[in-house]
């Protein structure tokens, strides 16, 4: 099955609220191509298209954007720290400006949420908050972690990794805005 397929699928038995689009490995040129047929399925069915990693794509296609912690500091923040592989030195001159119809990004420490909400970011997923396939032999932060991360910021948190229906009411009871699922969807 394809992953216009799959979407479509997921779409018509259990309708999220968001849809972002993860595919790291593609060249930018291709994951443009993807994100436009993706957008249209999400927008006939009236789910929000976010866009992740590629910046530029996210602001040609004035949709939101998610990125690395690392990856937005650098945007934000050249100063910040190390320029990720992920982006060239132009686009740290370019997008330092830009400003996106909403960022998300992506933490794994108290820290890394306090530097990303201060510095604009409109929303954090914090994670991985449980065990995960995704994340082979490392360990879950938690759900004391992500209750320290919503009482240390004030915009909305997002929780990944290792949900599932029998543990989304964990995230929820800790406060979390919502929560992001792969594997879930993608095995529907």
């Amino acid at each position: 099955m394809s992953l216009d397929e799959q979407v479509e699928r997921v779409f018509e038995k259990s309708r999220p609220n968001t849809l972002i689009l993860r595919e790291k490995d593609l060249p930018e040129s291709e994951y443009r191509d993807l994100s436009l047929q993706i957008k249209e399925i999400c927008d006939s069915f009236d789910v929000e298209f976010i866009v992740n990693k590629f910046w530029q794509v996210a602001f040609d296609m004035s949709v939101p954007v998610q990125l690395s912690f690392q990856d937005y500091m650098n945007l934000k923040r050249p100063e910040y720290g190390h320029k990720t592989e992920s982006l060239r030195d132009e686009e740290l001159c370019v997008c330092s400006n830009i400003k996106f119809p909403y960022t998300w990004v992506s933490i794994h420490s108290v820290e890394e949420a306090l530097a990303a909400s201060s510095a604009g970011a409109d929303c954090l997923i914090a994670g991985h908050i449980f065990t995960t396939a995704c994340k082979p032999g490392i360990a879950p932060r938690g759900i004391q972690f992500l209750t320290d991360v919503i009482s240390e910021v004030e915009v909305p948190v997002y929780a990944i990794g290792g949900i599932k229906s029998g543990n989304l009411q964990l995230v929820i009871a800790a406060g979390a805005d919502g929560a992001c699922q792969m594997s879930y969807y993608m095995k529907m």
